[in-house]
């Protein structure tokens, strides 16, 4: 009886602290006993330690937990990160890129833009892609050289004005010599067609004014006026000062080799330079008026050195 009452006392205090095992008196059956307690054991489940499970929702072997581009479409080869390629680093995945050797924008399908009209203006800030033209144009030529561009003028073949898109006015010659008012430097004054609408000058003074233009020369890419030139402009300054009923219009232009703008710049430059030097001589200022074109009013061909010397000028138009 205290033997029995021994066994039951231990097999209370084993269960109490969580250590009883189930024993035979057989040391072989024990053993068997506790293998099959500790394969139990094993086998339980602590409901209180979460459980995580390392999902792969694109299925491209990069698990979620480091893959940084979980939506990759299925089979795209990715990299150790779970992205797709981007050979040429434009930001743009091989899988979505037209050109994957060569970097370009995403709104050109990862491109590069192109030049299809070959006028140095890639083709994302061309306004004309398709027709070769001016940067100060926006890549769009100007045919009959009026200031307007073609793609804004209603009349690219015939010079017009601003108010009427391009076209000329509804005709109107007020001085009925022949050259419509838009286009005559004398609106007022009957003159002749060969001189823009305003008089003939009188042999000594049209030699004159031809000879300060075919003497008129610059220092190159500069708008300073080379010494030589001096005599010339100072026999013009001097038909000036005699006939106050004249004035002056002078237009600076250059070729087409070099920047649009910086050719536009410079032909400004170069006419204001010829006004400032007759200013010197005694011209009154508000007789004299300058305008520059750039590259925009050619009178010969820029593929020819003769052709662009014959561009680089400032014509100089008397009127009345």
């Amino acid at each position: 009886m205290k033997h029995l009452l021994r066994i039951l006392l231990l097999a209370l205090v084993l269960s109490a602290t969580g250590t009883f095992e189930v024993s035979a008196q057989n040391p072989a059956q024990s053993k068997k006993y506790k293998k099959k307690a500790q394969a139990a054991k094993k086998k339980k489940k602590d409901p209180y330690t979460p459980v995580y499970h390392d999902a792969d929702s694109d299925k491209d072997g990069v698990p979620d937990s480091r893959d940084q581009c979980i939506r990759t479409p299925r089979g795209e080869p990715v990299t150790t990160f779970g992205c797709p390629y981007d050979v040429d680093f434009d930001g743009i995945f091989d899988y979505e890129d037209s050109c994957k050797n060569e970097a370009g924008p995403r709104e050109n399908f990862g491109c590069p833009w192109g030049d299809r009209d070959g006028d140095g203006i890639m083709d994302n800030v061309d306004d004309c892609p398709d027709v070769a033209g001016l940067k100060m144009y926006k890549g769009c030529p100007d045919t009959d050289g009026d200031g307007i561009p073609d793609n804004k003028d209603k009349c690219p073949k015939v010079p017009g004005i601003v108010k009427f898109e391009g076209c000329p006015p509804p005709y109107s010659d007020i001085d009925g010599d022949g050259v419509e008012d838009y286009n005559d430097l004398c609106p007022s004054t009957p003159g002749a067609k060969t001189n823009r609408g305003c008089p003939e000058l009188k042999p000594a003074e049209k030699a004159a004014l031809q000879k300060a233009f075919d003497n008129l020369l610059f220092e190159s890419g500069s708008d300073v006026i080379v010494s030589s030139s001096y005599q010339s402009l100072d026999d013009l300054a001097k038909v000036l000062r005699n006939n106050l009923k004249f004035g002056l219009l002078i237009e600076g232009h250059t070729d087409n080799v070099g920047d649009d703008d910086a050719n536009l710049d410079l032909s400004k430059r170069r006419a204001i330079s010829v006004k400032n030097y007759l200013i010197s001589k005694g011209v009154a200022a508000a007789r004299l008026t300058t305008d520059g074109f750039g590259e925009n009013k050619p009178v010969g061909t820029n593929d020819t050195p003769e052709g662009r010397t014959k561009n680089r000028r400032v014509e100089m138009n008397i009127l009345q």
